[in-house]
């Protein structure tokens, strides 16, 4: 997600510029003195005013000891953020989903090489070979071959997981299992259906059971679908979106979440999370299982373990890591081994422009002793540029209407070809506009409606508006006025 996520924000930057053209933690670490929590209180507070996000929660874990929790921020809802206030944490739900499968292989119910049709006999993909060669072990490292750009359906809305795995049936595998990483909702969604079959109970009531009550989560609970978090917590922040800087509050669209994003939980219950990932501690996996869940497999690039992602950086610390995007949450949480800190980052907003990897790797790199911590990109910097596009290709846009006549005059009598290529580069905004998801896809990877799209990054779909619109209204009014011209000078010849 990490990876789409800055792809998304790079296709964004690029299309504005054509428009104004026209592994494991459970080591020992070592000691060394814990930040000034005014220190990182600073930090942190520089770094979430960057983003323009409204609220943000930390917590900040060394070894077996949660050494800070801090809320930023308002929830939406009238009060200040926590380290209580419940976040819908998005696609860090697959960590936990990860560890439930694990748990489930540990009690020897699970054989994680064998085909995931032992347990779900009716599971099947567009390609009848491959569906009997993908194990639950691809599904973890999202090597399964499935993809969001092979399944046509994978925007839909099912409500049923079950419906889900069989809507499967229409999937187009990627690659051979075990020979690529495609990251994808859809593994973790078939695996939650598996730990539903083999516990026997729904994949919420299991983790609850399994996994939050053991290491006192009180707080935490999972979700099948996103409609069921709100009644199931009032107290859950609202979620919002940036447009143009500012914040707007929004319901969460709805599907299926279950196993991939449907956990809601809270700063101080993620310190009880990231302890246990980082020192095998709660009981939940012994150490062997949880090096696996923290090791990507060998020989497939991407680096993907189950439920985290290692990166490796020439630039910064080595991390073990899991970011998590919904329409209007965005969550990460980060283990770093060679120092022993872990630390998760909780957000009531989602932009494709807000710099929250800056914010990850500004408490990354204090906590790792390696460096000044960096101020990410302002967002209102970035909001500004956009909105100044805005006016500037409208102003431009009106001038040329103003100028229509001396336009005209000026190209009285000009071949159509020499005409042509300033036609069309008046109407290249409206073709990205209408190509923006399939461009996104082609970068990413993933698969998203335009609709999801604009609420990830509205002032990009704005400024491509603005720009379509009035680019196209101005090339019709060009070609209107060429065509009575000529029309005009064809009557008068004859």
């Amino acid at each position: 997600m990490r990876h789409a996520v800055r792809r998304l924000t790079a296709t964004a930057c690029c299309v504005a510029v054509v428009i104004l053209a026209s592994a494991v933690t459970v080591d020992a670490a070592p000691s060394r003195a814990a930040p000034d929590p005014a220190v990182l209180d600073r930090v942190l507070a520089d770094a979430w005013a960057a983003t323009g996000l409204p609220g943000m929660a930390a917590a900040v874990t060394h070894g077996p000891d949660v050494v800070h929790l801090a809320g930023f921020g308002t929830d939406g809802r009238g009060g200040p953020v926590t380290p209580g206030t419940r976040f819908r944490i998005a696609s860090l739900s697959k960590s936990f989903t990860a560890t439930a499968v694990l748990q489930l292989a540990a009690a020897h119910r699970i054989d994680l090489d064998a085909p995931v049709r032992r347990y779900l006999p009716g599971f099947a993909t567009g390609d009848p070979g491959a569906s009997t060669r993908i194990s639950v072990r691809h599904l973890l490292n999202q090597t399964s071959g499935i993809a969001d750009t092979g399944f046509p359906a994978i925007t839909a809305d099912d409500q049923d997981l079950e419906q889900r795995v069989t809507s499967l049936r229409t999937a187009r595998p990627e690659s051979e299992p075990g020979t690529e990483f495609h990251y994808s909702d859809l593994n973790y969604q078939v695996l939650a259906r598996v730990v539903e079959v083999v516990a026997g109970e729904p994949w919420a009531q299991y983790l609850s059971r399994q996994v939050f009550a053991p290491l006192g989560m009180t707080r935490t609970f999972a979700t099948a679908t996103a409609s069921e978090a709100g009644p199931q917590a009032p107290d859950l922040a609202d979620g919002h979106v940036l447009v143009f800087d500012g914040p707007v509050a929004r319901a969460e669209l709805d599907g299926t979440v279950a196993g991939s994003t449907g956990v809601v939980s809270t700063a101080e219950d993620m310190a009880r999370w990231l302890v246990a990932q980082s020192t095998a501690g709660g009981g939940l996996l012994p150490p062997e299982g949880l090096a696996l869940l923290q090791s990507p497999p060998p020989g497939v690039a991407g680096g993907y373990g189950m439920g985290w992602q290692v990166v490796t950086r020439e630039e910064g610390p080595r991390r073990i890591e899991h970011t998590g995007v919904l329409s209007t949450f965005s969550a990460v949480q980060v283990l770093l081994p060679e120092s022993g800190y872990a630390f998760a980052l909780l957000f009531n907003g989602n932009s494709a422009l807000a710099d929250t990897a800056g914010v990850t790797s500004a408490l990354a790199t204090l906590l790792s002793g390696n460096g000044e911590a960096g101020t990410p990109r302002s967002t209102a910097l970035v909001s500004a540029v956009l909105g100044g596009a805005c006016v500037l290709v409208l102003g431009a846009r009106t001038w040329a209407f103003v100028r229509l006549g001396r336009w005209r005059r000026r190209r009285a009598g000009r071949p159509w070809w020499a005409i042509v290529p300033g036609i069309a580069w008046l109407v290249l905004p409206a073709v990205l506009l209408a190509g923006l998801v399939p461009l996104v896809s082609a970068t990413t990877g993933r698969v998203f409606t335009f609709w999801q799209l604009s609420l990830a990054m509205p002032d990009v779909v704005v400024l491509l508006g603005v720009a379509a619109l009035t680019g196209v209204a101005l090339a019709v009014a060009r070609v209107a006025v060429l065509v009575a011209d000529r029309r005009s000078g064809a009557r008068t010849t004859r």
